[in-house]
């Protein structure tokens, strides 16, 4: 990690918190931190907060020097382990990443150019690519979403969005950071601004999608324990098994792949088992 400087010009010595919310991460969290270690911004801090991974998650983190480690001792979701990293930095300006991510070495600088060059208050990318398109299950999963295969962002999405990937400290303690809703957190930052972040142009990382059917239900899981899936009209029939069925064969068919079946039934499952344990079991995966 890197200590700010005193004084100076913004973007020359503005220090950066980068926070990781970690569950589970075992796979990828070693490419990411590495790929944060060698960005060509300084100052910045990397913060990780493992959110009571089972796995290896906070060994992998432990064994990199440069890298603050903060253990959430049960699970319980992005929005907490968030709000836990920001507390601990030191930074003027705050950076949210998942842990399945990964980022060429200008991905910082240009995030935060438009807070440090031009007054934003925050910032998002658009760029937002695959990692993993040759997997099926996360060709599907991008197909499903109504997605290009390779992107997070389909042509002509805005310039301004409610979900922040950078932002200033001050604009984040002054609505008290993140909701700790579950799935949908990441959007509860502009709500209650009511302000939108700025796309960063250039600012382009990669995202890991889920690779297994297992990856999909829990992921699934997650949304139907959020909030967000209760903005819908009458959830718990639109991922009922009569519907799921009928959107899945329409979905394979009209991609000609019939994998999306599979994928739309374990996709409804998951949502409607979130949907029915809500209230029993965390918020999270």
């Amino acid at each position: 990690m890197h200590d700010s400087r005193p004084g100076g010009t913004p973007g020359e010595d503005t220090l950066v918190s980068i926070v990781v919310a970690a569950y589970n991460e075992e796979r990828v969290i070693g490419e990411c931190l590495t790929s944060l270690l060698h960005q060509d911004y300084r100052p910045l801090e990397i913060i990780v907060v493992d959110d009571g991974s089972k796995d290896s998650t906070p060994d992998i983190v432990a064994a990199f020097g440069d890298v603050l480690l903060l253990k959430q001792a049960k699970h319980v979701g992005a929005g907490a382990a968030r709000n836990l990293g920001a507390a601990h930095g030191r930074g003027d300006i705050l950076v949210f990443v998942d842990a399945d991510m990964v980022f060429p070495r200008h991905f910082i600088e240009k995030l935060i150019a438009p807070i440090v060059l031009d007054g934003a208050i925050g910032t998002f990318t658009k760029e937002i690519f695959v990692a993993n398109p040759e997997r099926r299950w996360a060709r599907a999963h991008q197909i499903a979403r109504g997605l290009p295969v390779h992107c997070h962002f389909r042509d002509g999405f805005p310039e301004r969005w409610e979900t922040f990937r950078a932002i200033r400290r001050s604009h984040f303690e002054a609505v008290g950071g993140f909701d700790e809703i579950g799935h949908g957190e990441d959007v509860t930052l502009g709500r209650k601004l009511r302000e939108l972040a700025h796309a960063a142009p250039g600012a382009d990382c990669r995202h890991y999608e889920p690779e297994t059917l297992r990856d999909v239900f829990l992921s699934a899981r997650w949304y139907g324990r959020g909030e967000r899936v209760l903005e819908l009209e009458r959830p718990r029939r639109r991922y009922g098994p009569a519907k799921s069925l009928v959107r899945g064969v329409r979905l394979a068919t009209r991609h000609q792949m019939p994998s999306l079946l599979l994928y739309r039934l374990v996709w409804d499952a998951g949502v409607l088992v979130g949907l029915w344990t809500r209230g029993r079991s965390s918020s999270a995966k």
